[in-house]
């Protein structure tokens, strides 16, 4: 047996010691991937099985090999040391998970890791075989790339050289490729300022207008530091000012990654996105108000908002018992722990140090501890206590319908002038969301960006509004202009278990049948002066 377990560990060793290779080759329709492995196999298994993404976007081109959950084999069961994927772009955008795929500009840009094998396969080298006159970001070397975070492989013209490296087609607005590249300058120089951190390596921006795909936005960071910011709809490349200060908040919050996710990191990453999400949130409100892309006003509107959002996921429960790990509560929850942190430092110093202060030190500590942090060492750093009404508490504990009333005088307390209201966004969400419920099996939503209507995402499974449909008023009302009138509207059919009919522009799209009754009216809040 220990002859046997001596062979076993120098066959794994001189397995893990031989790279499997990758050709990426750009083509007309997507990104051919040939892997050619150190051996024949019967099994290769990717890193990340994402069998959404895969199944969307990856085309497996070599005849009799499958790819199924994450892992490469013959169908006949045969070994082989060669095979080829066709990677075409993401055909929609997904909550917290990175497209395979995006055209930018005549080129695209390529998620890494998803070429990455899993532990005990061989490593997987990279290389990109662009045509003349392209380029590759991060920069190949050697005809070799990374495979850590995003790669754009496309048209050198496309590229833009500053205090980050941007990368934008000819399709994105001259409107925004500035206000990006002003709002990327100007959060670098703040963020390293204010953390006393500067980044190891200039920062990447790739801007992307997808057209296809429903109105909307999306960002995310990748090692390098790259930044990624996606624009969706087929008005995307029609933006105002407006549009503009959003997007420099969308950057404000992406590079605020660079330190709390890339420099830095949370030591248990997705159970606590409401940490690292968090903070970037309030930081981007923090820095967009300190460049003047928004004001005092519309930072107190955000955390009016937040608290509201985050009282009506959480309903009777806690983060203690359920952190909330996907969609709005992340943000929204997150956002209210660092406000309260925040206001708390701000009150306690006289106004002398705020959160910046605070993330300064918790990440000076985690520099000295292998460069991770962790939601108990800053909950115990901003000041949380076993006091019933110390608002940290209120807010990590589960507790009563007068939970969210307290934590309301809570904040009051450090400073706060907050008071109860409606709130259009929370009733039109759970009125919608109460409709879906009454014909959808499985999951449901909607989608935002649009002012006049909500475009709703049933895809097959919501019966008579199967199709994704778009909607503008329900039981008679506009639900984009006036939803607490179409809530107070809907709340006596459900009782009465009768007929909700959904149109649009005066036509019925839908008539639903409401069996269950409504709850009662979300909660919100108007925050007046947010310090």
């Amino acid at each position: 047996m220990l002859a046997a377990a001596v062979v076993l560990a120098a066959a794994t060793n001189a397995w893990a010691a031989t790279a499997a290779r990758v050709e990426l080759k750009p083509t007309a329709t997507g990104v051919e991937a040939t892997f050619t492995l150190p051996a024949p196999v019967t099994r290769f298994t990717l890193q990340e099985a994402v069998e959404d993404v895969r199944g969307d976007t990856w085309h497996v081109q070599t005849p009799g090999v499958v790819l199924a959950e994450g892992a490469v084999s013959r169908a006949d069961g045969a070994s082989f040391a060669t095979f080829s994927v066709l990677v075409t772009p993401d055909s929609r955008a997904r909550d917290r998970r990175y497209p395979a795929l995006t055209a930018i500009g005549g080129g695209w840009q390529i998620y890494g890791p998803y070429f990455q094998a899993a532990e005990g396969q061989p490593p997987v080298e990279a290389s990109v075989a662009p045509p003349k006159g392209w380029a590759t970001v991060p920069a190949a070397k050697g005809g070799r790339v990374a495979l850590d975070g995003y790669v754009y492989v496309g048209p050198a013209t496309n590229l833009i050289s500053g205090s980050a490296t941007f990368v934008a087609g000819p399709e994105a607005p001259a409107v925004l490729r500035d206000g990006v590249a002003k709002a990327a300058s100007q959060a670098t120089a703040y963020y390293t300022q204010r953390l006393g951190v500067a980044l190891k390596a200039k920062p990447t921006v790739m801007i992307a207008l997808v057209p296809s795909f429903n109105p909307g936005w999306q960002g995310d960071t990748t090692a390098g530091p790259v930044a990624s910011l996606r624009f969706f709809g087929p008005k995307a490349d029609q933006m105002d000012a407006g549009d503009v200060d959003r997007a420099a908040h969308f950057v404000d919050h992406e590079f605020f990654h660079f330190w709390n996710s890339r420099t830095f990191r949370s030591r248990d990453g997705s159970k606590e996105a409401w940490l690292h999400e968090g903070m970037a949130e309030y930081a981007a409100l923090l820095t967009s108000r300190q460049a003047g892309t928004t004001t005092e006003a519309k930072v107190a509107e955000a955390l009016g908002e937040h608290l509201t959002g985050c009282a009506n996921s959480l309903k009777a429960k806690g983060m203690a018992i359920d952190p909330p790990r996907r969609g709005g509560a992340v943000y929204d929850c997150g956002v209210l722990v660092q406000w309260i942190a925040d206001l708390r430092v701000r009150k306690t110093s006289s106004g002398s140090r705020d959160a910046f202060d605070l993330w300064r030190e918790l990440f000076a500590e985690a520099g000295r501890h292998g460069d991770e942090y962790d939601g108990a060492g800053f909950l115990a750093r901003a000041g949380l206590s076993e006091q019933a009404d110390e608002p940290l508490r209120l807010l990590m504990q589960p507790g009563g319908p007068d939970r969210w009333p307290r934590l309301a005088d809570a904040l009051r307390g450090l400073g706060a002038k907050i008071t109860a209201t409606r709130s259009d966004e929370a009733e039109r969400d759970a009125l919608v969301m109460h409709v879906l419920g009454q014909v959808c099996k499985g999951s449901r939503g909607y989608y935002g960006g649009d002012p006049k209507a909500l475009k709703l995402d049933t895809e097959d499974h919501c019966g008579v509004l199967n199709g994704d449909p778009t909607i503008d008023t329900i039981a008679s009302h506009d639900i984009m202009t006036a939803p607490h009138a179409a809530f107070d509207a809907a709340g006596p059919i459900c009782a009465a278990q009768g007929e909700i009919i959904l149109s649009l522009k005066g036509k019925t799209v839908a008539t639903v049948t409401c069996k269950t009754p409504m709850s009662p009216r979300p909660l919100a809040w108007t925050v007046e002066r947010w310090r």
